[in-house]
């Protein structure tokens, strides 16, 4: 019996041991550091904001019947606007000058010019046309007032300046017109002024409309610049913005 427990104790046990028991387990990766903001490099500057009021003021001088085919009441629409991608930007009538006294009876003008603050619009006095080569004087000027603002330098929209014949029947005795209501256009004549103009033009320009409504109206167009001020944006708004940026690439990173 002592011999076979001296050969129990004599033999050698090896221990099982469970595979890569030896071996750590892999740090897990740690998280990307969040993007820092750069400062700005010492040659980069913040844009400039350059805000410009330019006048325009349209001249009417005569309106020249040649052959219009209907007899009756007739004025000019103006309107400006600036040739931006929504059309958004109209300019405000500031100003009316009626340099000349007109020539027409009374019977053959109603009412006076108007503004329309509504759709930022000007119009002339109702006049009668009877005749054919019949020449109306309406010595009249109006000024818009046109507001732009453009970052890094000046406007590079165009300027469009729109002219509309507006027309009305005659009542049963043709000396009266029932009311401003009854107008309605009758036909358009539209100039495209370029950029470069804004700093400063002054020219002729006659209206014609189209061969249905074949008249001359004598105009002329002077622009300048009344006012130019410069802004730089602020340090702190461009801050504000890259911190916008930090935190939603940040938040995209944490969910993906």
């Amino acid at each position: 019996m002592f011999r076979r427990l001296r050969w129990f104790i004599g033999r050698n046990w090896s221990t099982k041991r469970l595979p890569n028991a030896d071996q750590q387990p892999p740090n897990p990766t740690p998280p990307s550091p969040p993007p820092q903001l750069q400062p700005l490099p010492p040659d980069a500057s913040p844009p400039v904001k350059l805000d410009t009021v330019h006048e325009i003021a349209i001249y009417v001088h005569r309106f020249h019947n040649l052959d219009l085919f209907q007899q009756g009441w007739y004025r000019i629409k103006i309107t400006l606007r600036l040739e931006d991608s929504e059309y958004t930007t109209v300019g405000v009538p500031a100003r009316v000058i009626q340099y000349e006294a007109p020539e027409l009876g009374s019977e053959d003008t109603y009412g006076v010019w108007r503004i329309d603050d509504t759709e930022n619009s000007f119009s002339t006095q109702p006049f009668r046309i009877k005749f054919a080569r019949q020449d109306v004087y309406l010595s009249i000027m109006v000024a818009f007032n046109l507001s732009v603002s453009k970052y890094e330098g000046l406007s590079t929209s165009a300027v469009i300046l729109k002219f509309e014949l507006m027309y009305a029947t005659m009542l049963g005795n043709g000396s009266e017109l029932q009311s401003s209501a009854d107008i309605c256009p009758a036909a358009v004549h539209e100039f495209r002024i370029p950029p470069k103009a804004l700093l400063g033009l002054h020219s002729y320009c006659p209206v014609h409309f189209d061969a249905f409504h074949a008249v001359l109206v004598d105009i002329s167009v002077h622009i300048s610049l009344l006012k130019a001020s410069a802004s730089i944006a602020s340090l702190k708004s461009i801050a504000i913005n890259l911190d916008c940026i930090v935190l939603t690439k940040l938040s995209a990173e944490i969910f993906q």
